[in-house]
């Protein structure tokens, strides 16, 4: 009877304890719904297991949009239990970063979240460096210089035609 009831907790106790979950975002950085001040060189998101990686075929990805719909990152990289990609942040907004990862056990997990870029230091178009421009002579003092241009002109002409005379 002791042995039938042993048993009995025993298989309770085990099928009591918890499943094994499958993958979960740990932590991001840049942090979901965070204000920086830097722009972001990367994306990195950790995980509580390792990414699935099958020989050089990478499932794993995220990807960084900005405000008008552009895609703003590059190539996923997988590193155990973090994933990262590059971005190219240059003004400030929100930014939303969507993931697709699969874990070890093979099953997807999908989300995303956003991060707002507020830099004192945005970057904006670069404004050509120029020499002031004069603006073009018009009217009685072009024409004060072509006459002058022209007689001086025409003054050469004569000295060197009498010249090799």
């Amino acid at each position: 009877m002791m042995k039938k009831f042993i048993a009995t907790f025993i298989l309770l106790f085990i099928s009591a304890l918890p499943a094994q979950a499958h993958s979960s975002l740990m932590s991001s950085n840049p942090a979901a719904n965070a204000t920086v001040v830097d722009f972001p060189m990367d994306v990195t998101l950790t995980f509580n297991e390792e990414l699935l990686v099958v020989g050089a075929d990478n499932p794993n990805k995220i990807e960084v949009f900005d405000e008008m719909g552009n895609v703003v990152s590059g190539v996923s990289v997988v590193t155990g239990t973090n994933i990262s990609a590059p971005v190219g942040i240059n003004g400030n907004g929100t930014y939303k970063v969507k993931y697709r990862v699969v874990s070890k056990d093979g099953h997807v997990v999908e989300g995303d979240y956003q991060f707002n870029v507020e830099s004192p230091i945005a970057i904006a178009s670069p404004m050509p460096i120029s020499a002031p421009v004069e603006p073009a002579e018009v009217g009685s003092n072009l024409l004060i210089r072509i006459v002058v241009l022209a007689a001086l002109g025409f003054g050469i002409f004569i000295l060197f035609r009498k010249a090799n005379s």
